[in-house]
């Protein structure tokens, strides 16, 4: 028992800076209806700002083509922490107001979709903005009390009961101020209805403008203070968004004394699940504490969720237009001939772009069917093809011989999704990307660092039939093989063709029905968890299947390769592309990083820009404002508005014999 308040104590301090991170969470929230999954990203970009500041006296800018860095105090001189602070602190307010106004006041009536695609822009864009900007992470000096202190009979760190005190203080200060006065009754009031606000003479846009200036500043303390006693990791810090949101859904979003107190409360118990890790040999290597808000996640959606939308609720999907596949043989046939015919007669860069855009078409389509067909929001596609990859080299292990290997993975793949499609049945929008975003994580850091999952190796058996030789080993230029890019452009012929016939039929307008409006669709006799739940299966199938493709090209396996970045990467290219057609998955497979695009726009493949994150989140924020319906959706309207005004133009009459 005394190890167990030792740890939850140690906890105090990442639980309480949690805490402050999802008080800012909140205030978004309230001030637009957006739940920022940049919202941590932000902070740790401002984490950056301040460390660097107090070790070199430069401000440094977010903006590509601005200077990178702003000298405010002489070359050798460091400002004090209390000015560091306050400029910090000035800059995120600035930092908050833009981003309010630059992109999410232009969202405040889009579908939960675009609101979701514009924060996972600006959660790359900050991520990447940070590799740029800071090669080198500046020195996390430590600037609070130092020593420890006996807290029922515990020696606690000094530190970390200042910043729980923080964070009590902080929360008291919000609820006074949004309990009783003016400028918080207001915002509560523009929450709860923004036409009723303007009724009433309220701005909604001022006051969502000092609610982001506020939220802003509360992430980048709360971050400033976990790399005091953490590390400043940029990758970890942004991924703090999964507790951040649990805290959050634990509060439902709006009691700031019941977000807090989940906040620390989470802190505290993942201190625990890192001792009860460390201390039985079963579980080590594998991650608890990150596996912690999934769970978390889940039993809030379930408890608050409801299994239809009642007929009160505003149910606003807005999705692009689906269009119905035609010609799905020969437009198949012709597009796996020209796949093939580059393999066979191209050299080895070609080649490779074939193979990368193939895989990443299957988990394009994963994302099209889930989000595109059935307005199902997933950000867990890599995190299936993950568990199909390294299933691959368990079945490698037992003996099992391709194709059935890879089938078998992409089975357990479907199987997972199924699992993690469950919540479904009760949530839906940005809840449900919630709840998929935790799960990415959770397979990640247990399942792909599961020791007895992952002990058969890294490297999968090469895939062969008989004598017939598929895989991708070649010395010189013969890499890679384009009997393995073959292969690579069959399985996707034959998924494209699968799922063309799925939206055709009866299933496919099963799915549309139920993403235009789930209680018309049960009225209508359709069951509409079953609809759901085999979308969640298909989904995992096609990335199961990249999975084990991307397995045998890359041959050494890593977790990494099936990171949250992948998933949202997925997403990001295929809602540009276009996340409502089976065209837009094949444009998204062209557009990925080492693509068809890059060969022909590239010299050098090994060759990809430091920019590239940062213009893909810039794209898809711009994306998610003008271009809703992605390339190929911008490109069908365009030619539907030709069709109409040569359809309208007036006949000339026919001559006169």
């Amino acid at each position: 028992m005394s190890d167990v308040v030792l740890y939850a104590l140690l906890g105090v301090g990442t639980g309480a800076a949690l805490a402050l991170l999802a008080l800012g969470l909140v205030l978004t929230n309230r001030a637009s209806g957006t739940v920022n999954f940049a919202h941590a990203a932000t902070g740790m970009y401002l984490a950056h700002v301040f460390y660097e500041m107090r070790a070199s006296g430069a401000l440094v800018l977010p903006i590509v083509g601005l200077p990178a860095r702003v000298q405010l105090v002489g070359e050798g001189s460091q400002p004090t922490i209390a000015l560091t602070f306050v400029i910090t602190l000035l800059y995120a307010a600035l930092l908050g107001a833009a981003i309010y106004l630059l992109i999410f006041r232009h969202l405040r009536r889009a579908p939960a979709l675009g609101r979701l695609v514009a924060s996972v822009g600006l959660f790359l864009y900050m991520w990447a903005m940070v590799g740029l900007r800071f090669p080198i992470a500046p020195p996390a000096e430590r600037f609070l009390p130092s020593g420890s202190v006996q807290v029922l009979g515990k020696a606690v760190f000094v530190d970390r009961l200042v910043i729980a005190a923080i964070a009590v203080v902080l929360t008291a200060v919000l609820y006074v101020v949004y309990r009783f006065t003016r400028f918080g009754l207001a915002t509560t009031a523009a929450s709860d209805s923004e036409k009723g606000a303007l009724l009433i003479g309220l701005n909604p846009d001022r006051l969502a403008v000092a609610n982001w200036m506020v939220a802003t500043m509360l992430a980048g303390l709360a971050s400033v203070l976990v790399a005091h006693v953490t590390k400043l990791d940029a990758l970890q810090m942004s991924l703090l968004i999964v507790p951040v949101l649990a805290a959050a859904l634990l509060g439902g979003f709006r009691s700031f004394v019941w977000v807090a107190l989940a906040g620390m409360a989470i802190g505290m118990a993942q201190t625990e699940l890192n001792r009860i890790q460390n201390s039985v040999s079963a579980f080590r290597g594998l991650s608890l504490s990150d596996t912690l808000p999934f769970v978390l996640i889940v039993i809030a959606l379930y408890l608050t969720g409801r299994s239809l939308p009642t007929r009160g609720d505003l149910v606003d999907q807005q999705l692009p237009r689906a269009p119905r596949p035609t010609l799905v043989g020969p437009v198949t046939v012709t597009g796996a001939a020209i796949g093939i015919a580059v393999l066979m007669s191209a050299g080895s860069d070609w080649r490779t772009a074939v193979i990368n855009s193939a895989i990443a078409i299957l988990t394009s389509l994963s994302v099209v069917v889930l989000t595109g067909f059935v307005g199902q929001i997933s950000l867990a596609p890599a995190a299936f093809a993950g568990v199909a990859a390294f299933g691959l080299t368990k079945f490698d292990e037992l003996g099992v011989p391709f194709p059935v290997a890879p089938l078998l993975a992409a089975l357990l793949a479907m199987f997972l999704g199924v699992l993690v499609g469950i919540p479904a049945v009760r949530v839906r929008g940005m809840s449900l990307a919630i709840a998929t975003l935790g799960a990415a994580i959770a397979i990640e850091k247990l399942l792909l660092h599961w020791h007895w999952f992952t002990s058969a190796g890294t490297t999968p058996t090469d895939p062969r039939i008989g004598r017939l030789d598929l895989s991708i080993v070649a010395k010189g230029d013969a890499y890679p093989r384009a009997a393995f890019g073959i292969l690579c452009v069959v399985v996707v012929a034959v998924c494209g063709a699968a799922v063309a016939n799925l939206r055709r039929g009866t299933t496919g307008l099963h799915w549309l029905a139920v993403r235009s409006n789930e209680r018309a669709a049960a009225a209508a006799g359709i069951d509409v968890n079953r609809a759901k739940l085999v979308a969640f299966a298909m989904s995992a199938l096609l990335a199961g299947l990249g999975g084990a493709l991307l397995a045998y090209q890359r041959r050494t396996l890593s977790a990494d390769y099936f990171g949250v970045f992948v998933s949202l990467g997925a997403l990001a290219v295929t809602y540009l592309a276009g996340v409502a057609s089976m065209s837009g998955a094949v444009v998204a497979g062209l557009l990925t990083p080492l693509g068809v695009i890059t060969v022909l726009t590239s010299d050098d493949l090994t060759k990809v820009s430091p920019y590239a994150y940062v213009i893909n989140g810039a794209l898809l924020m711009a994306a998610a404002i003008v271009l809703p319906s992605g390339i190929t959706g911008a490109v069908a309207s365009a030619i539907r508005r030709v069709r109409e005004r040569s359809d309208d133009r007036p006949q000339r009459p026919a001559a006169i014999a």
